[in-house]
């Protein structure tokens, strides 16, 4: 590989797009880091440890502590702002629109929940919080459509774009089409804001603290007790975390490096210690990608170059062609930050839609929209399930994700308020009014379509479908 061959093609390929030299040098800069395989690209994890009370808060216990802190927060509400990330494609549902557009529940777009929910934050608390939406060459035509035709108010900025590279050479790729870029992943929030102007114009309105959130994550508010905290032990970052299960072992989790804590991806693991890497026992929380930051703070590390994300690759076949992605996580600036914390919170403040069956659950009567439009469990969930449904669908059950009503005759009709559990394999057919209770599932073999009748109830069972079989 002829690296300086490489960083011409990618600077001319950057410069021809219009990108600014910042960008360009910036992006240089994480492929030398490639290039070099710059050693913290790995840590050792016997190296490492989990973190202790001091540096992984705790919600109070007691309700006054939490009444005291929800009192000061709400006196820094005129001080706050909301960024939500918004530069997503629907590809892991099968789609190829901005996932910011999608219909998420009771026939509202996700940015049409989020601008609701923003209406709701300024109404109850009398202020005019900002939002800002960081979003993508791909999602921002279509959010600026959605705001003016809805009657929104936001701020907006774009995040960059850079080349995919070749995997064998790191040549730029080159297919003359929006193929050859891509987002470089939400770590890029920082800088972004910053030269978009938005953060002097933010820090220059008595705008003191962000919260940053993703689009897709319904849960996630900006929760007047939590700005306390950051306020009342002078945090100047903090991140919230969540209990890991099997689940989530995969997902970034914290761990103190050398004194300063740290957000740990699973690709920054050599794969030797994967597996002590998913031990839930040792690493017991992992990241819900919620952030609150003061933001002279990040100014101030931005101007000295202060901040280090480390670079994740992340490899596709695009094409014919093997290329790496360079992304950074917006977590891993927790590391950089003189007073980071963590705060472990519960699920009710993470519930991101990532995959068709999310989505499902989401549009479905486990859960409701509150009168402030966050998506909370249904009150009529039975207490002793977890928070929401685990759903899985295989392969074969759709031939194309967003194809899903293609299998039910009504979706909306489905209940899984009572479900601890559903997984579908198979051609199967949902007829209206099916209620799932417990855990189900049912399976049909490829060349043996079935049919839940409407009405049906299904209960603690698992069903196997013979050739032309009815329930």
């Amino acid at each position: 590989m002829d690296a300086n061959q490489a960083e011409t093609l990618i600077r001319d390929k950057m410069t021809s797009r219009g990108m600014s030299g910042h960008s360009i040098d910036l992006f240089l800069s994480q492929v030398r880091e490639i290039v070099n395989k710059t050693p913290n690209m790995r840590y050792d994890l016997n190296a490492l440890n989990a973190p202790d009370s001091s540096l992984l808060l705790e919600p109070p216990l007691e309700e006054e502590q939490k009444i005291e802190l929800e009192k000061r927060g709400v006196n820094l509400f005129s001080s706050a702002a909301i960024i939500k990330l918004n530069g997503g494609r629907s590809t892991t549902m099968g789609g190829n629109v901005p996932k910011g557009i999608l219909t998420a529940k009771n026939g509202f777009s996700y940015l049409e929940i989020i601008c609701l929910q923003i209406e709701a934050v300024r109404r109850k608390w009398g202020v005019d919080i900002p939002l800002v939406l960081m979003n993508s060459f791909f999602t921002d035509g279509p959010t600026h459509n959605v705001l003016r035709e809805k009657g929104f108010s936001a701020l907006t900025f774009l995040q960059k774009e850079v080349p995919r590279l070749l995997e064998d050479n790191l040549y730029p790729l080159n297919t003359d089409s929006d193929d050859d870029w891509v987002p470089p992943g939400h770590g890029d929030v920082y800088d972004s804001l910053s030269q978009s102007g938005l953060l002097d114009s933010l820090l220059s309105q008595g705008i003191k603290w962000a919260f940053i959130s993703n689009l897709d994550n319904l849960a996630a508010s900006l929760d007047p007790w939590i700005l306390g905290l950051m306020d009342l032990k002078s945090i100047d970052f903090l991140l919230e975390v969540t209990d890991r299960t099997e689940e989530d072992r995969k997902g970034g989790t914290l761990v103190v490096n050398q004194g300063r804590l740290e957000l740990l991806e699973i690709g920054q693991v050599p794969d030797d210690q994967i597996k002590l890497f998913m031990d839930v026992q040792k690493f017991r929380v992992f990241n819900t990608n919620n952030v609150w930051v003061s933001l002279a703070a990040l100014k101030k590390l931005l101007e000295t170059n202060s901040i280090h994300l480390p670079v994740i690759q992340n490899r596709k076949k695009i094409r014919d062609s093997r290329v790496i992605q360079l992304e950074t996580a917006m977590g891993a600036a927790m590391g950089s930050f003189r007073k980071a914390r963590g705060l472990r919170v519960g699920r009710d403040r993470f519930f991101p839609t990532k995959k068709i069956e999310d989505l499902f659950v989401l549009q479905s009567d486990a859960c409701i929209l509150d009168e402030n439009s966050l998506i909370k469990p249904s009150p009529m969930r039975p207490k002793e399930l977890p928070l929401r449904p685990l759903v899985t669908f295989s392969v074969d059950f759709i031939d194309s994700p967003l194809n899903i009503p293609d299998r039910f005759a009504d979706l909306s009709t489905i209940s899984l308020v009572g479900a601890e559990s559903l997984s579908v394999s198979g051609p199967v057919y949902f007829e209206s009014d099916v209620i799932i209770e417990g855990k189900v599932v049912i399976k049909a073999a490829k060349d043996s379509p079935c049919v839940v009748p409407g009405g049906a109830l299904l209960k603690d069972t698992e069903i196997s479908c013979n050739e032309g079989s009815v329930f």
